[in-house]
């Protein structure tokens, strides 16, 4: 069964890292799915692991508004190449554009949505997404179905008008062979960042922005510490090496010796694995939180504010807490500090073994699997594909 992936863009992000495991999943463990990937705008570093996974990419130059309707048409010629039983479109763009391509062959090709962005408040976004959605939103009776990774994000989109009608779930999924509990992770991570092996080892993993809220964290370090808590910081992303305004202030109330400040990070399975917790202290605008998967398949001990899906992903296996309170973030680091090791690991087995048992890649990818089917390889044969779950049923 031939797929054609339709994404907006491919750099680093959510959508393009999902869409690089599902391919390279469907490769290694001998899906029947032919997949190829066209790229709206030029392509960036996501397409590297796209393409060696072995996974065509198309380029459809879509560079600035003078290249909206010749991009169109190169997708168009993209599409009539690959001659796909199935289009799947990632991010509002694609969406729109792989509807109307798919509009212009004398075929008609089954179409599903894949959204991977939450809305809080749409008034929080750009004036042009807001246009873009709204749109999307009119045309979205069109496809057969629409994914998305969160039920939170499902419902906003539902809110904002799309047809309730062909959403489902798929939760983001993770390798739990990739992240994974390591012997003297630990160790080898206080060692070479200078950290006091005995204290607490708290880690956030995002970019510096005030939706991750990274200062509510600060702060609620600095009220652990006032409860007796050794606690060491660690904030990695891009810009955290560079923090402004409260963020930064609160950071130097803070010992030196007691923060480790870091960009964007390319070895992140070996941070997560020397981390004594996890705290994703987010203030809005998360679905399906990728850097709690990964933590929790590594067995590390999780917080999360009660943002997006952050509480359903976690179960009873970590701590949530509402957000922007500064003063419930510390108590919850108070309570894993005093589970002390043997308790933290505990609840890190917990917390991996849930990954394993719902977010594994297999399963995940066994879901897609049976989309397909439904959508477009009605003709297929069952056993052609890997076992998932019906497409009307929600993870």
């Amino acid at each position: 069964m031939k797929v054609l992936h339709v994404i907006t863009a491919l750099n680093v992000g959510g959508a393009e890292t999902m869409l690089a495991k599902l391919v390279e999943h469907e490769r290694m463990h001998g899906y029947a799915v032919q997949s190829s990937v066209a790229s709206l705008m030029p392509p960036g570093a996501g397409a590297d692991r796209i393409r060696a996974s072995g996974t065509p990419v198309h380029d459809c130059g879509l560079t600035g508004p003078l290249t909206l309707l010749p991009s169109l048409f190169r997708l168009r010629a993209v599409v009539r190449q690959v001659q796909p039983d199935l289009i799947m479109a990632w991010m509002y763009h694609a969406h729109i554009a792989a509807t109307l391509a798919s509009g212009l062959m004398p075929r008609k090709i089954p179409l599903i949505w894949n959204v991977r962005h939450s809305i809080d408040d749409i008034r929080q976004e750009k004036p042009a997404l807001r246009a873009v959605v709204r749109t999307a939103a009119l045309l979205s009776d069109l496809p057969h179905s629409i994914i998305y990774n969160s039920h939170a994000a499902a419902g906003q989109h539902q809110r904002l008008g799309f047809h309730a009608g062909h959403a489902m779930v798929i939760s983001n999924g993770f390798d739990p062979d990739l992240f994974r509990p390591r012997e003297g992770a630990r160790e080898q991570l206080a060692a070479k960042l200078g950290i006091d092996p005995g204290s607490l080892i708290i880690g956030m993993a995002a970019r510096n922005h005030p939706m991750k809220d990274a200062a509510n964290l600060a702060e609620a370090v600095l009220i652990a510490r006032q409860s007796g808590v050794d606690a060491h910081l660690i904030l990695t992303g891009e810009g955290m090496d560079r923090p402004t305004g409260r963020l930064a202030e609160l950071l130097e109330a803070l010992p030196s010796d007691r923060v480790t400040l870091r960009g964007h990070d390319g070895s992140l399975a070996e941070l997560l694995q020397g981390l004594d917790l996890l705290v994703l202290p987010s203030a809005w605008g998360e679905g399906f939180p990728n850097i709690l998967g990964e933590a929790m398949a590594c067995g590390i001990a999780c917080i999360a504010t009660d943002v997006g899906d952050s509480g359903w992903v976690l179960g009873d296996t970590g701590i949530i807490v509402p957000p922007r309170d500064a003063a419930a973030l510390a108590d919850g680091i108070v309570s894993l500090d005093r589970m002390g090791p043997d308790g933290r690991r505990q609840l890190g087995a917990a917390a991996r073994a849930r990954v394993k048992e719902r977010f594994s890649m297999s399963r995940i990818a066994g879901m897609y699997s049976d989309l397909y089917r439904s959508a477009g390889g009605a003709g297929i044969p069952r056993n052609l594909f890997q076992a998932g779950i019906g497409p009307a049923q929600v993870m």
